[in-house]
């Protein structure tokens, strides 16, 4: 009987390790939910990106979508001329 309680909680241990290995590999849920993201392109460099980083403006009546403020401002200095 000592037997199967120990073979039980050797197992009970090792399932308890798993599950902890498990919570600290897998991907963690972005703050303010699990919505899917979309992807957006980058104006200047036609990178695709999710949009809830994205750096925008408008104009003509569209937004423009940048991954990062060097890339805005240098479509900005492109187009400005």
């Amino acid at each position: 009987m000592a037997y199967l309680i120990k073979i039980f909680l050797i197992a009970l241990l090792f399932y308890l390790i798993i599950v902890v290995v498990r919570g600290l590999v897998s991907p963690k849920p972005e703050p303010g939910g699990t919505q899917e993201s979309e992807l957006v392109s980058d104006a200047l460099t036609g990178v695709y990106f999710d949009k809830r980083k994205a750096i925008t403006i408008s104009t003509g009546g569209q937004t423009l979508y940048f991954i990062s403020t060097e890339n805005r401002d240098a479509w900005l200095r492109r187009n400005s001329q």
